[in-house]
């Protein structure tokens, strides 16, 4: 080989599409494309044609999970609030199931909440609302059952002992469940939820690590007052996978965390951003990915973003650029 040939075969490498560089992780897509009315538009043309914008490219699943594969993302994770809209549309989860497997894309979990898990007296209700849940992720054949452990501290907190007590116990009823059909539940810590702060460890470590594992949202943490290398550092063998997203207002205070509906302001607020948009040390989080050879889903979840396939692109540039060299 020739100089020229051999700089064009280092220059081919270097851009190279690398999603395949880290064997250990498989990326997924946090879905928030809600109201999706199409399984797929044959008559795309035509469609545009009708109103001369962009609308038909976020109408269907059918280009939703081909942007999704496009960009790498081999996985989608699902929410309850998807499946008002979409079980009708498919038929069943197999059905959906099948429909992005066609299109090179696996459902690799879904969002759930503990609901009233600090009251004894509702943790029937909760445990068999959970089951539910478990069992429809098992019917789309996903593994990661993410869960945010309470409601929001608004209304609920400040938490006695106990009721944190009962709130870790009735989890780790769940991912007893959970584990026995195949599923891992990790508990999906939020900035404004009653479990914060200054009870967050505690109710950690009241949970049983042979069923209730974690969840490492990278933003929620770090927003509630995480160090998230820290964090991870420290509970690295209870962490089953990762929401991965930015934010450059960490460590919020008492007053904006706690207050009402606060994730949800409509003033134009984001606490989230895509990652190396905000202030997290995410190449310092991929070292330590690297040391404790971490192995699993990492779902980047474009949430609050004003452009959905903006976000996933940008995130994805990210990775591959930025994250993927350091543990490969």
């Amino acid at each position: 080989m020739d100089l020229q040939n051999q700089q064009i075969d280092s220059d081919f490498k270097k851009i190279r599409n690398p999603k395949s560089a880290i064997p250990n992780i498989k990326y997924s897509h946090m879905n928030h494309w809600k109201n999706i009315p199409y399984q797929r538009i044959d008559n795309f043309r035509e469609f545009y044609y009708e109103d001369k914008t962009n609308s038909a490219y976020y109408t269907d699943w059918d280009r939703i999970l081909r942007y999704q594969k496009a960009l790498g993302f081999n996985g989608i994770e699902l929410a309850p609030w998807d499946f008002p809209e979409m079980l009708p549309l498919f038929g069943s989860p197999q059905a959906f199931k099948d429909f992005a497997a066609e299109r090179g894309v696996e459902v690799s979990g879904m969002f759930h909440l503990i609901d009233k898990p600090y009251d004894r007296t509702h943790h029937k209700q909760t445990l068999e609302e959970s089951k539910k849940a478990v069992d429809l992720l098992v019917e789309f054949g996903g593994t990661q059952l993410n869960s945010a452990p309470i409601n929001n501290y608004y209304g609920v907190g400040p938490l006695s002992r106990d009721q944190i007590k009962a709130s870790a116990e009735i989890i780790t009823e769940v991912g007893k469940y959970a584990t026995d059909k195949g599923v891992q539940i990790g508990i999906h810590n939020e900035f404004f939820l009653a479990i914060n702060k200054d009870n967050h460890r505690e109710y950690l470590e009241l949970t049983d690590p042979r069923y209730v594992h974690y969840c490492l949202d990278t933003a929620q943490v770090a927003l509630l007052g995480e160090d998230i290398l820290e964090f991870y550092d420290t509970y690295h063998d209870r962490i089953c996978t990762f929401h991965l997203k930015d934010t450059a207002t960490p460590a919020l205070p008492d007053d904006i965390r706690y207050s009402r509906d606060i994730e949800i302001v409509d003033d134009g607020t984001r606490w989230f951003w895509e990652p190396g948009e905000g202030v997290l040390d995410f190449k310092g989080l991929y070292q330590l990915l690297k040391k404790h050879q971490f192995k699993g889903w990492v779902t980047v979840e474009t949430d609050g973003t004003p452009d959905l396939l903006a976000s996933m692109a940008l995130s994805r540039y990210y990775i591959d650029n930025e994250l993927d060299s350091i543990y490969s």
